[in-house]
């Protein structure tokens, strides 16, 4: 321990003597070779006596990147693998979540306050009180404790009861579980993009739900601890199970499923016959094809099976938007948004909207990628040269198999012109085209559907400086009460004495000079505003603004408005979120903050 002060050192161990009654021992090389695979180079052995009367040894454990780094305890006369939970198989005592802090400053009083934890937990331990209870709490730590089996199921069902037949894929390297065939496919065709059906065989599987989480002592180990679990689940469980090993295979699979302290928590077991395709045709002797009772098939599979224990990993969009504790995930997955315009606004609003758990997704737009864009868009070079919609739904498809999603090749002309079905039943529309025309067209169409669903435009100012985010409801003005003829905003933030877009060597080729740093804040305000249209949030038509750093603006050369100042108070530094109510337009209604009552909406053909 010559590397570390050893004035501290002297500390801990006259901390630990005063603690324990007895003076710790250094660890030796020797001693740090019962901890494999772990990067402790130091530490003590302290003996303790116990509220047993029996003195056990404790080891508290330093990295070399202590005090930076916590120490850590071990018992060294631990019982058996899966004896006692916090207790792993090397000793080395659970006490610390993966998001504790400490006071790197005062290690002695760290290390003091470790070892008085990690006694209270031997006590508690050898009192057996809180055994059976931390076992099942957190039972999915223990049975990763206890695999056999290193694939992994990627999990697509809903985690609750009751006990069902579900469908499984068996990958080479993972298999995927889900409700229906349906959904199991549609998620592998997302995910595997060009698969072949071929490929796509599915299997039905057993879905057990049990009142309580298995102890270590009933985790698998043989068919006869199958049968133990299956019976716990009931006799629907059983029926579910039997069902589930009519089909002449050579293995079958069962997920079990139960809650924990912090939810529920599935694993993966798989009985496997010893001869692969010999044991299938085992389970047929004596009977026709497709004749073989139910019980004899799924007896002769487990009389000679091996039990493989294997990892769940949940993929369902609960669990990946809000790890199921997302209140607003099971709204927002069955919301349908369209997005207009695949550039450098509407792009990352498109994946934010994934990304906050919209289920379906329609992107448009007609453009292809070029090199200049893909500083400010969420495509890269791979993609310069293809349509910016297309290849941009079929990378997110990939990254979120559990979503629909789908692009077309239009403007907002064209598509407002064929009222496509996903078009006009969509729940959202968030226009950033950067066309005035465009959103003009799309205005026009609002109100003459009634502008039943929102739309939300968005758009920034010359340099990213400033940026708008406009949601037209129901309620309140369209769109035409904020912006001229030509479509140009008439409330903007900033103002500059020279033209501020660039152009080109290149006929009316014109472009916004702006970055990626820049485009962020305006690309969280446009989808913000509208995943709270999406959740009911806004139903007045609402205006919000980022208003950017002056120092930003003045580099530029430009200066806020009289409407920006107005609005910033005294606050003329910027860097700030401004919102006001849309202004009403006298083509739409006459009092822009009337609220419709439910038989009003009702009448317009509005969703209550």
């Amino acid at each position: 321990m010559a590397q570390y002060d050893q004035a501290l050192l002297a500390d801990i161990e006259t901390r630990l003597a005063n603690r324990c009654g007895s003076v710790p021992a250094r660890l030796t090389d020797s001693d740090l070779t019962g901890y494999l695979d772990r990067p402790y180079v130091a530490g003590w052995r302290v003996p303790v006596v116990f509220a047993d009367n029996i003195t056990r040894r404790i080891d508290v454990l330093v990295t070399p990147w202590f005090p930076n780094v916590a120490a850590r305890t071990a018992l060294v006369d631990h019982p058996g693998k899966l004896t006692w939970p916090h207790v792993e198989s090397d000793g080395v005592l659970c006490l610390l979540s993966n998001s504790h802090d400490m006071d790197i400053d005062d290690p002695v009083n760290v290390v003091d306050n470790l070892m008085a934890r990690s006694c209270n937990l031997v006590d508690q331990l050898i009192d057996g009180a809180i055994i059976e209870r931390d076992f099942k709490e957190e039972f999915l730590t223990y049975w990763n404790y206890d695999l056999n089996d290193l694939g992994r199921f990627y999990s697509l069902l809903e985690p609750k009861g009751p006990s069902r037949t579900i469908f499984v894929w068996q990958g080479t390297t993972m298999s995927v579980v889900a409700e229906t065939e349906e959904t199991l496919k549609a998620w592998l065709r997302h995910r595997f993009e060009g698969i072949p059906e071929r490929q796509l065989v599915c299997e039905r599987a057993c879905f057990l739900w049990l009142d309580s989480p298995p102890l270590p002592s009933e985790y698998p180990q043989q068919a006869s601890g199958l049968l133990e679990l299956v019976t716990k689940a009931g006799p629907i469980g059983l029926q579910v199970f039997q069902t589930a090993g009519d089909q002449g295979r050579s293995a079958m699979t069962v997920i079990a499923g139960a809650d924990g302290r912090g939810g529920p928590g599935l694993l993966a077991i798989r009985a496997i016959g010893n001869n692969g395709r010999e044991a299938a045709r085992s389970r047929k002797r004596g009977f026709r094809a497709d004749k073989v009772p139910d019980e004899v098939s799924l007896g002769r599979l487990l009389g000679a099976c091996l039990i493989r224990r294997s990892r769940v990993l949940r993929t369902d969009a609960p669990w990946i938007h809000g790890r199921g504790r997302d209140s607003r995930s099971t709204q927002l997955a069955a919301a349908t948004a369209v997005v207009f315009g695949c550039g450098s606004v509407g792009s990352s609003v498109a994946v934010t909207l994934l990304r906050a758990g919209v289920g379906r997704l329609i992107i448009v737009d007609s453009d292809d990628l070029e090199w200049a864009n893909v500083s400010r868009h969420e495509l890269g070079g791979a993609a310069v040269g293809l349509k910016k919609s297309t290849e941009l739904a079929r990378r997110l498809q990939r990254d979120f198999p559990h979503a629909d999603i789908s692009a077309f090749e239009d403007t907002v002309q064209g598509v407002v012109a064929k009222s496509h079905d996903w078009f006009t039943s969509a729940d959202l529309i968030v226009s950033a085209t950067g066309s005035g025309q465009a959103d003009r067209a799309l205005n026009q169409w609002h109100k003459k559907t009634g502008r039943t669903i929102p739309i939300v435009y968005g758009w920034a100012e010359p340099y990213g400086i400033a940026g708008h985010a406009v949601a037209i409801g129901e309620v309140g003005g369209c769109l035409e009460a904020g912006v001229s003829r030509v479509g140009m905003s008439t409330f903007e933030l900033t103002e500059f004495d020279d033209r501020a877009a660039v152009e080109e060597p290149a006929c009316g080729m014109h472009y916004a000079p702006y970055g990626a740093v820049e485009l962020a804040f305006i690309n969280n305000l446009v989808a913000e505003l509208a995943v709270d249209c999406l959740l009911g949030r806004v139903v007045h038509s609402t205006h919000r603004m980022w208003a950017g750093r002056r120092e930003l603006l003045m580099e530029n050369g430009g200066r806020w408005t009289q409407n920006a100042s107005t609005m910033l108070g005294g606050q003329s530094e910027g860097g700030r979120l401004l919102s006001r109510a849309w202004q009403g337009c006298q083509c739409c209604v006459s009092d822009p903050l009337e609220h419709p009552t439910t038989a009003q909406r009702a009448a317009k053909g509005a969703k209550p």
